[in-house]
């Protein structure tokens, strides 16, 4: 008895572990860029993020992150695996402009959203 629930328990991590598997896509740009789409997990229609790989697999140029709705949540970018320039994070009533050197923090600017 204790062997069976032992395999059942097995069987069931198993299947949801399988079903939990993220879908991506990749999509050549040029020698020097590969494009990357992660669709949710729990819904694979739906991008959850994109962004690009150099030659090295190491983020290069804008990444997007959205939420289950198809929304923005961050804008951020990648020189050779390192934080540069302005990332932009987005949420429900503000806005804040992350600004990366070199992978420094530099800056935090943000923005009160105000809706009439």
């Amino acid at each position: 008895m204790m062997k069976a629930i032992i395999s059942m328990v097995i069987l069931l991590f198993s299947i949801t572990a399988f079903s939990q598997e993220q879908r991506v896509e990749y999509e050549k740009i040029s020698n020097n860029l590969v494009k990357a789409t992660y669709y949710f997990v729990d819904n694979s229609d739906i991008i959850q993020r994109e962004g690009f790989f150099n030659s090295n697999n190491q983020l290069q140029d804008m990444w997007v992150s959205y939420d289950i709705n198809g929304n923005k949540k961050i804008i951020a970018y990648y020189d050779k695996n390192k934080k540069v320039g302005v990332w932009t994070y987005f949420s429900k009533d503000k806005i804040n402009f992350v600004t990366y050197k070199e992978n420094k923090l530099i800056g935090v600017e943000e923005k009160l959203l105000v809706v009439n």
